[in-house]
């Protein structure tokens, strides 16, 4: 089984790829969406849920999220026993590069700030809740973020795109890992 990351700065369509992934018939999981992945380290320890879906929470919310290693590896360990061939897991995580050995592939959609910006903005006009991803966080840690995956090697793949030739080219860069797997 392949198993590859899609990941990118917020607002870069991780989840938008997930799903559109998923209506073309691919086994695709936005990880940032299952809360039982996702936790967010908080002073008074992790957050069952994401901020913001919280009712009882006073404090603000937490900016990190991270994933459990052991829910990740269940949710692979589920893929392989279903007989999938390729297991799409999109999100970003702050500590998704130390989990890195678990993927075959690491891929980054890349957008710039400008766009990040945007689809920030569009997104907190709209009213759809983005937890972890305040603009001013987004900006701070956009440079870093970038530049870690790149120097892991992260196959970058343009996220500025319409979403169906995101994924196209998604589907392209997952060619090219299996390929490279079987020399």
């Amino acid at each position: 089984m392949l198993v590859l990351l899609v990941t990118g700065v917020p607002a870069a369509g991780k989840s938008t790829v997930a799903h559109k992934l998923s209506d073309w018939g691919h086994t695709s999981i936005s990880l940032d969406d299952d809360n039982s992945t996702c936790s967010w380290p908080h002073p008074a320890g992790p957050l069952d849920t994401q901020p913001g879906r919280r009712n009882n929470s006073s404090s603000p919310p937490p900016l990190q999220r991270t994933w459990n290693p052991d829910r990740l590896d269940d949710v692979i360990s589920t893929a392989r026993h279903d007989g999938v061939q390729t297991l799409w897991l999109c999100g970003k995580a702050t500590n998704a590069s130390e989990l890195r050995n678990r993927f075959d592939a690491c891929l980054l959609l890349e957008i710039d700030q400008t766009t990040m910006r945007r689809r920030l903005t569009d997104v907190e006009q709209s009213g759809v809740c983005r937890a972890n991803d305040s603009l001013a966080t987004a900006m701070a840690s956009y440079q870093a973020f970038v530049a870690t995956w790149r120097r892991l090697g992260a196959v970058p793949v343009d996220g500025t795109q319409d979403p169906d030739q995101v994924c196209q080219d998604l589907l392209m860069a997952a060619a090219f890992a299996a390929l490279g797997r079987h020399r």
